[in-house]
């Protein structure tokens, strides 16, 4: 599966809960790529270069928190930290990635998360359906739930397809401009990885500029991979992954590591 982390290699599983959909060509046929995906990326233009870099200085997380203050956040079972080996999935969707190693890896804990009204309580509910007690799902917004976790807690940390928010008025909800990057890299362990995924070539040319000049992340971060998505169809991470992989669409991803000090 991934370089340097813990995966064995795809076996046998429970194909009730894992199933790759046959995406019909109507289906297909929805993808919406604006920004074209080649390797070696380039940077970002200069403007978006600047604008990343304004946005880190300009946010707080704990301001930027104020928002969630009296809201419902829920909290990350007791179990997921009794395991010495944590995944955690941010957007899961419904939970492709985290059922699958999971059950591949039962000395490992997985957590998956997600806001989405349909796709949360349906991944929640698959989940518990499993019975496993390394897999948890928490229905609910990411942001809040990372921030309340402890650092140096977490050996892997995906985000799997984001939501690219195309248009220009929307460009600090990317990962790149967000006031978590500091957090995402308190979060991991030494040794410990992030990896990003996506069909937009505009996005992991920020995400790429963001793990490497961000002031918290170029100090603690070095490249594990940069380049195309490393699976096949059949060992896709997310739906999102599968339908992009069935229909031809290019996808790449990105990793860094937390460095281990000697």
């Amino acid at each position: 599966m991934i370089v340097g982390t813990c995966y064995s290699e795809p076996g046998a599983l429970d194909t009730s809960l894992v199933d790759i959909p046959d995406w019909t060509e109507e289906e297909l046929k929805e993808i919406q790529t604006q920004s074209p995906l080649a390797f070696p990326l380039s940077l970002p233009d200069e403007r978006d270069q600047q604008r990343m870099q304004k946005s880190w200085r300009r946010h707080q997380l704990e301001r930027y928190l104020q928002r969630w203050d009296g809201a419902y956040v829920p909290e990350v079972p007791e179990a997921f930290w009794g395991r010495s080996w944590r995944a955690c999935d941010v957007g899961c969707g419904l939970g492709l990635f985290s059922l699958r190693e999971s059950e591949r890896n039962p000395e490992h804990a997985f957590l998956g998360i997600d806001k989405g009204t349909r796709r949360g309580s349906r991944m929640v509910r698959r989940f518990k359906e499993t019975g496993r007690d390394n897999l948890f799902g928490l229905h609910g917004n990411a942001i809040p739930i990372l921030a309340a976790m402890p650092n140096h807690s977490l050996d892997l940390l995906t985000l799997f397809y984001p939501n690219p928010w195309w248009p220009s008025k929307h460009r600090k909800k990317r990962w790149s401009y967000h006031p978590l990057i500091s957090k995402m890299v308190d979060l991991l362990k030494p040794g410990g990885e992030i990896l990003l995924c996506s069909n937009e070539g505009f996005y992991l040319q920020e995400w790429l500029y963001a793990m490497t000049h961000h002031p918290v992340a170029f100090s603690a971060l070095e490249e594990s991979y940069v380049g195309p998505v490393t699976v096949s169809l059949e060992e896709a991470r997310s739906h999102f992954e599968s339908k992009f992989l069935q229909g031809g669409t290019p996808c790449g991803e990105i990793r860094f590591r937390k460095k281990i000090e000697r």
